[in-house]
């Protein structure tokens, strides 16, 4: 009698694993599928401009803002939107935006870390920006167009999508400029005003050429890029010798340094300074008086100052 009641026992015993083990397998099962609905649910983000920092103006003649956003993953662009702001009525009649958030764009991303990053340029077309913007971690400035309106917004957001919140969820791109402006002015004498005068600006040392929106950084060269400027003009008493745009690093001075000489249409060399340096900060304006040396004249460049401003890289 007691070996049939412990042998009964033993398989009570048996069926009660059995069933057991059948649960544990059934909750593991239902872990992994909520595991892999989880990792498979995409978001609705939401996409900001804060213009806190800038004032982002709404038109520069017939140029609007265009906008990049650029979705980053592992280090691979996985996602581009690009597009021209819509604003408000009453922030199109003001012409400017700032202190606003500014809607952007909807985005519908499954869990996952990425990186955001958005640049902003003024276009009358969606190809004629002054930037070469293929790849938002290497911006770089189009040859011949110096002395020209390049105002530019960069932004970056690091951006993490969990399964604690699977509601639609807003964020917010913090523009803020990645450039540096300057203009060298000098007085050129008793110089005849009716003669056309141009001017060549060769930039020495390292020179931001390119600009990462992911690092805030910009890439600096030791190319030495000649910039030249036809018929260049009086400005109340002195006269505009050169006045263009730089990348810099977010909240760091670059220090730059260039050579300038100034000559007439037929080639001769009248003036010239061998250095002069300058120390810009993202969102500034330098304006810098240049002593120039005058060399009087017959002395000859090689080659005409004459045409278009030209960008030439060595």
């Amino acid at each position: 009698m007691k070996s049939l009641l412990a042998l009964f026992n033993t398989k009570v015993m048996k069926i009660h694993a059995a069933y057991c083990y059948i649960l544990i397998l059934f909750l593991i099962s239902c872990y992994q599928k909520d595991e892999e609905v989880c990792l498979h649910q995409s978001f609705e983000v939401s996409i900001y401009g804060n213009f806190d920092k800038v004032s982002l103006k709404t038109i520069f003649s017939e140029a609007h803002p265009y906008c990049i956003i650029s979705v980053i993953q592992n280090d691979l662009e996985i996602g581009r939107h690009s597009f021209y702001l819509e604003f408000p009525d009453e922030t199109t009649a003001v012409g400017f935006m700032q202190g606003t958030k500014l809607p952007l764009y909807e985005l519908t991303l499954p869990i996952g870390d990425y990186h955001l990053l958005a640049w902003i340029d003024y276009r009358i077309t969606e190809d004629t920006s002054y930037y070469m913007t293929e790849n938002l971690r290497a911006i770089r400035m189009k040859d011949g167009v110096a002395d020209v309106r390049k105002e530019a917004y960069a932004a970056c957001l690091p951006l993490t999508l969990s399964s604690d919140n699977l509601v639609t969820q807003a964020f917010s791109l913090v523009f803020y400029s990645p450039l540096s402006s300057y203009t060298l002015t000098t007085d050129l004498g008793e110089i005849n005003t009716d003669e056309s005068m141009n001017s060549i600006l060769t930039y020495k040392g390292y020179v931001p050429v390119t600009y990462d929106i992911l690092t805030e950084c910009c890439v600096a060269s030791l190319l030495n890029p000649s910039v030249r400027y036809s018929d260049i003009q009086k400005k109340g008493e002195n006269f505009v010798v050169a006045s263009d745009y730089i990348f810099t690093d977010k909240n760091k001075v670059t220090p730059i340094d260039m050579e300038v000489t100034i000559g007439d249409s037929s080639g001769g060399i009248i003036y010239h300074v061998s250095s002069v340096s300058l120390s810009l900060k993202s969102a500034g304006h330098v304006a810098k008086y240049v002593e120039m040396k005058d060399l009087g004249e017959g002395n000859i460049i090689d080659g005409e100052i004459s045409g278009e401003i030209d960008i030439v890289i060595n």
